[in-house]
This record gives structure tokens, sequence and C-alpha cells, in this order.
């Protein structure tokens, strides 16, 4: 006796015989990274496009290293991906997946020099840099010099970024300041007020009249 197929069952049948019912599995993007010739490295797009910005996804990476030494590689980094290449000539395929974040490639053995760098996805921007801190400095009238933060006078301080604004008030003393990676001066005679951005580094600092070298205080940064 024959059976009648449920409704469904035969329309689930008939779809796999229609054309193009089927979809394809997707593809992974393609790019090329090449090392070399000389001191060269680069990541390019399947236009020949330098990569800046990916989407991210499934990607094949195909590394051609073009040296005839031995004195180059290709290092690929980043969020979940970490592939490099011998010290050789060659080429090389890797399957990577890329999320959001920085990824970075270079030559691990000038990697100063041989470098590069992409972005994925969504990428949180840097963080600003640092505000600077103001400090304030005065020389004169009379026997009097000194270097504030705010209102307190400065013994310590931490290491970094400062805009130092000296008011010079005195004909016959200046304001010196000395210490690691800063050597910073007025005049004796005359007066003038001036600004100075420093870089203070862990060490002791002076600051004095190279008129009166008794006239001196000192503080640390650390």
């Amino acid at each position: 006796m024959l059976k009648i197929f449920p409704l469904v069952l035969l329309l689930a049948i008939a779809a796999v015989f229609v054309p193009g019912s089927a979809r394809p599995a997707a593809t992974a993007t393609a790019l090329t990274g090449t090392v070399g010739p000389g001191f060269s490295i680069s990541l390019k797009d399947a236009s020949g496009q330098g990569v800046s910005h990916l989407d991210p996804g499934d990607y094949t990476i195909t590394v051609n290293n073009l040296n005839t030494t031995a004195e180059h590689n290709f290092h690929l980094f980043g969020p979940g991906v970490d592939q490099q290449t011998p010290f050789q000539q060659g080429t090389w395929t890797w399957d990577v997946t890329f999320t959001d974040g920085t990824y970075k490639f270079h030559c691990d053995a000038h990697p100063s020099i041989m470098k590069g760098s992409f972005t994925v996805g969504n990428v949180p921007p840097p963080p600003p840099p640092p505000p600077t801190l103001k400090l304030t400095g005065k020389v004169g009238p009379g026997s009097t010099i000194w270097l504030k933060k705010g209102s307190a006078m400065v013994k310590v301080l931490k290491k970094g970024t400062y805009k130092v604004t000296i008011r010079d008030v005195s004909t016959k003393d200046n304001f010196h300041l000395t210490g690691p990676g800063v050597s910073k001066k007025t005049a004796v005679v005359g007066k003038k007020t001036i600004t100075w951005k420093l870089r203070f580094r862990a060490g002791k600092y002076t600051y004095r009249s190279d008129a009166h070298k008794n006239l001196k205080r000192t503080f640390r940064v650390s």
C-alpha cells in the first residue's frame, strides 16, 4: 500500500534539488605578508594596499620571505594570534582569526626598524597623555629663593613632565635649576619671568643663585 509522505517532508526534499538553494561556506579573506628584499616588511590586502584596519573574522595569510640570507623573519602577533616564520627564504600560509584590538608585525632580529601594525574592529582610543604639572619659582627680592607646587615648598616630586614658571625679580641673583637631564637658568643681571617645560627624572635637583652660592635649596624626584 502506497504511503503518503507528510507535506513538510516533501517540501524539504524538493528544496535540496532546487538550483541555488544551497549556501556556500564563508571563505577567509586573503592577505599577503612580505619580508625583504633587504630591510623591508609589509602586510597587504588582495588589492595590494597596505593593511591599516580590518574587520574581525577569519583570514588566510601567505607570507613570503624573499631574503636569501637567514637574517630576517616575519612575526605577527596580537589578541589570539602569535605566528612567525623561520629565518630563511620561503613561503608560509597561516589561517588566523582576528578580533577587536591592535595587531603588530615585525622582524624579530630588527624590531625597531622592520615593523608595522594595524587595528581590527572597534579599538578604544588611547588614553590621554598625563597632565602637565605646574611649579612656580622665584628669586628675590633680597636673599630669597624658592620653588613651590601650589602653596607648598617643593621637597619631593614624582618623576614626570612639569611646567615651571620662574619669576626673577632680582638684579643681583639668578635662578639656576640643575639635576638629572636639567640645566636651566635666568640671567644674574635683569628681571624676567620665564616658563620652562621640563622632564624630571629620579634623582636630586638643586636650584640656586650663581652669584651667591649659599642661596640654594634642593629637592628629590622619585
